[in-house]
Order: structure tokens, then sequence, then C-alpha cells
């Protein structure tokens, strides 16, 4: 059941969540990052090489298991996920910036996280790594996130009316699958073994998605950007891709134990940005009250 689960049922959940996201994007999304490229090379930033080195300096000292150090620096390596966008829009801040970001980091994850991966093996498991080759893993990526937004993004293209009324279903229903997902890995040991896991995978989780979230608002905040992308930035970084994580940890490196973290995460995550979001909608409203008054 458990091989079922890795192997058929984890990357069928995934291609169907980055259908979602792909019938959700157009090609002017990634014009757009053209228009501002700054704001969109420091969120690359953020993602592809702040992330990762916060993963890898969080546990490299500290008494983790080695799965569980593995499982905290894929799951930084990820992109952002499909909910960001979503959850950027209830702050207030720049939904056109998070859909470029997500989509584009979504589309080099097949050459990042293969990267990411391999360093977290080497430092971590070492010799006793699973053999995961970069090139496999990057086209087993390939074809579950790139081909499904690839076909979103044609369907929405060829018949946008049918496209749009159908990416305000998938968004909910892709949310419900990826809960599914999180909570089937996490239960995946039986409920004994699976409260020891989560307590143990907890506390990384909470502060990879604490550091992440503060460390992206800090480097807008001295970019001086705008508060709209500042916000974007910040759920961006503080809302991965766990479902990639988890089928990365079950279908290729064969172990489901290397999916608790990025399971743990995307539950608490949720919990993080829903108080940032609370502060970013009482700054706005605050904003526009003092622009209203001619503050």
């Amino acid at each position: 059941m458990e091989t079922i689960f890795a192997q058929v049922i984890l990357p069928l959940a995934l291609a169907f969540i980055m259908l979602a996201l792909g019938v959700g994007l157009t090609l002017a999304d990634f014009r757009r990052i053209i228009a501002q490229p700054k704001a969109f090379l420091v969120g690359a930033f953020l993602q592809f090489i702040s992330l990762p080195v916060l993963a890898i300096g969080l546990v490299a000292f500290l008494p983790a298991p080695p799965e569980l150090k593995v499982g905290i620096v894929l799951l930084a390596a990820c992109p952002g996920g499909v909910t960001s966008n979503m959850l950027t829009h209830m702050a207030r801040g720049d939904v056109a910036l998070s859909i470029s970001l997500t989509g584009l980091t979504s589309l080099l994850s097949v050459i990042t996280v293969p990267l990411v991966l391999m360093i977290a093996l080497a430092l971590f498991i070492g010799p006793e790594a699973p053999d995961v080759g970069l090139v496999s893993t990057g086209l087993t990526i390939f074809l579950l996130t790139v081909v499904p937004v690839g076909l979103g993004m044609t369907l929405r293209h060829l018949a946008p009316g049918f496209a749009m009324g159908l990416e305000k279903r998938t968004r909910w229903l892709s949310a419900g699958v990826f809960t599914a997902v999180v909570v089937a890995a996490i239960m995946a040991d039986g409920l004994g073994e699976t409260v020891r896991r989560f307590t143990e995978a907890g506390a990384y989780a909470l502060a990879l998605n604490i550091a992440a979230m503060t460390v992206a608002f800090l480097v807008s905040s001295v970019m001086a950007f705008k508060m709209k992308q500042r916000v974007a930035l910040t759920l961006e970084c503080g809302l991965q891709n766990a479902t990639l994580a988890i089928v990365v940890a079950g279908a290729m490196l064969g172990d489901i134990h290397y999916a608790m973290a990025a399971a743990v995460y995307g539950l608490t995550m949720f919990a993080t940005a829903g108080v940032f979001i609370l502060w970013a909608r009482r700054w706005s409203r605050a904003a526009s009250r003092a622009r209203r008054m001619g503050v």
C-alpha cells in the first residue's frame, strides 16, 4: 500500500496540482518579469539561494536524524506553492508578482531541486545515501511539474473561457488534494510513530518557515520595495510546494520518512501565513486611512 501511495498516488496528486497552476498562467505572467525585474530577481535569489542556505544552516549542527535534515533542505529547495497566489490576494499583496514567481520557479525546479538534493544527501547521509541520479530526478520532476503546467497553459490559450471556469474549481480542489497528501504522508506510519515524528519535525519546520518569511520581508524592505511586493515575496518564500518535496521523498528517495518535514511544514505554513495576512491587511487599512486623511 505504501508503494502504491508513493509511486502512483503522490505523483498523480502533484501532476493535478501543477495542472491547476498552469490553467491560471498565461505568457503575460512571464512577460511581466521584464516589467519589474528587480523584484523578480530578488524573489528568485530568496527562493533559490537564501532558502536552501537557511535550511542547511538550521540543521547542520543540530542533533536531528539525517533523514529529517535532508527533508528540511529538500523542502527549502522546492518552489513556492500554488496557494501562495491566492493568499497573496487575501493579504492585498502583488498578485501578479506572486504568480510570475510561482510559475517560473516551478519550471526551474527541474534543475534546482535535484542539485540541492544532491548537496543535502552528500552533507547529511554520505556514502550510504539513496542512489538518486541528477538527470533522472530532473526528468521525473519535469514530467510531473513542467508538463502539467504546459498542458494547463495550452488549455488556457486554446479555450480561455473554459479554462477560467475550470480554474475556479481546480483552485479549491487542488488545495483539498494538497491537504489530503499532507495528512496521508503524516499518517503513513500509524498514530504512535506519527506523533513522535511530527513532534520531532515540527520545531524544525516551524523554524524554517518563520526564518524564510522574516528574511524575505527584511530583504525586500532593505530593497525599498512597495508593501504589496514585500507581502508577495514574504508569502512566496513562506508557502513552499510541500507536495513536490513529499513526492521526491516517497517516489525518488524511496522513504516516506524524508517527507515528514514537508508534511508538517505543509500544515504549519498556513498558520504563520494567516498571522502575516491579518497583519498585512491591518497595515493596508491603516495606510488607506492615512492617505484619505492626507497624512
